[in-house]
């Protein structure tokens, strides 16, 4: 008869649980690796050549390197990899201390030596049949079972036939083409657990998979081409036409809806920290076309990095903004795709001039020279150049023009 093995199914969970924990340590340690040790500062673009360029570079290994370079994304993952870790050691403690996988042992079974005489025997067998009799334990299928499996040892013991067939083949109803088990824990089956047993599968199966099913459903179905949010595409085909300007795309940029939650003022004071920063890049924006909260705080923290006054933002004001660019690339590439849709050129043309503004932090009355990453308008008045036509035409052997090189 087949029986619950606690062993096979200690070894069946090991096998999965291997299957995910060796490729997740290995992913684990190259990111600690290159978190701690493997990254060079030249593969994250920190080597300064100039004061300025220092700045950057520190900010650069501070968000790169140590823990600040593990993202959330990193814990969770690492906290199932610990807590499948521990289980794995859990079951392969109890398969080191229960022994191989569960084979008929009329011994076993009876709880006796091997060696045990008939009067032994037939005293483990009224002892055991009278504890796990089903009159005793009614309604109890895994005391049912373990009664059949004591009356079957205490025959092969006894009955010499069934005897002989045990000692022949290791069972005592003769030759088996194959021996099967449950591979499933035998508490499974204990009457003190059905109700947490059913309790939980009803939750799985009512709660956890119908909610990780929408969940996944919610999240994937807000997400168009390029990972960029579908009211983000919205948001383009409404702001977006041929005749949008330049200096509207910070604005339009702004908009986009990955930052709305990230830039929605959460406290009253914000509104003094960005009234102070809009009081410093006012003079280089367009007036706002929308007067939200959202548009109005990633539309002064843009232009807070194109005309290049992030010094004067708070720390988290510098945070968002970070966020911001890490997500410019997809964004504007969106913005582009929108306007050939559209069929409107001209304004294509200025999303990839805005695209090249931002990452060179540059703006629009800035010289051409301002995307050296060493150049700044008081190095240029200083010098006598103001453009890369000027600095080509200029004589190499002036000392302030070699002082640029």
């Amino acid at each position: 008869m087949l029986q619950y093995d606690n062993q096979a199914w200690n070894f069946f969970a090991l096998a999965w649980l291997t299957l995910y924990l060796v490729p997740s340590w290995y992913k684990i340690s190259i990111r600690l690796y290159k978190a701690f040790i493997g990254t060079k500062d030249s593969e994250i673009g920190a080597i300064a050549r100039t004061s300025d360029e220092e700045k950057k570079a520190k900010m650069l290994k501070r968000n790169s390197k140590g823990l600040k370079a593990l993202d959330q994304a990193f814990w969770i993952s690492f906290g199932f990899t610990f807590l499948f870790s521990a289980l794995f050691v859990y079951l392969y403690s109890s398969i080191q201390e229960g022994g191989e996988v569960n084979s008929f042992d009329p011994f076993s079974i009876l709880e006796i030596d091997s060696g045990a005489d008939a009067k032994a025997i037939k005293k483990a067998y009224r002892k055991m049949s009278l504890f796990w009799h089903p009159d005793k334990n009614p309604n109890n299928p895994a005391a049912e079972a373990r009664f059949m499996m004591i009356a079957k040892a205490y025959e092969a013991l006894t009955d010499p036939a069934a005897k002989e067939n045990y000692e022949k083949f290791g069972n005592p109803d003769g030759k088996q083409s194959l021996e099967v088990s449950i591979g499933l824990p035998s508490w499974l089956l204990d009457t003190d657990n059905r109700n947490v047993v059913l309790m939980a599968y009803l939750i799985i199966m009512v709660g956890v998979i119908p909610f990780s099913v929408w969940k996944y459903y919610s999240n994937s179905s807000k997400y168009g081409e390029k990972d960029v949010m579908y009211d983000s595409y919205s948001w383009y085909h409404h702001s977006l036409d041929d005749t949008t300007m330049m200096k509207s795309l910070p604005e339009t940029f702004a908009g986009s809806a990955e930052f709305r939650e990230q830039n929605m003022p959460k406290e009253a004071s914000e509104k003094e920290l960005i009234n102070s920063a809009l009081a410093k890049v006012k003079s280089q924006m367009q007036k706002p076309n929308y007067n939200h909260p959202i548009l109005i705080k990633g539309n002064v923290l843009m232009h807070s990095h194109l005309t290049r006054q992030t010094e004067s933002l708070s720390e988290q004001y510098k945070e968002d903004l970070r966020f911001m660019l890490g997500k410019a690339n997809s964004l504007i590439d969106a913005m582009i795709s929108v306007c050939q849709h559209q069929e409107a050129m001209k304004t294509a043309l200025n999303c990839i001039q805005f695209g090249q503004y931002v990452t060179q932090g540059c703006w629009l009355k800035d010289s051409s020279l301002m995307q050296l990453p060493h150049m700044s308008e008081k190095e240029m008045s200083k010098n006598g150049v103001e453009s890369i036509a000027e600095f080509l035409a200029a004589d190499k052997d002036d000392a302030k023009v070699a002082k640029m090189l």
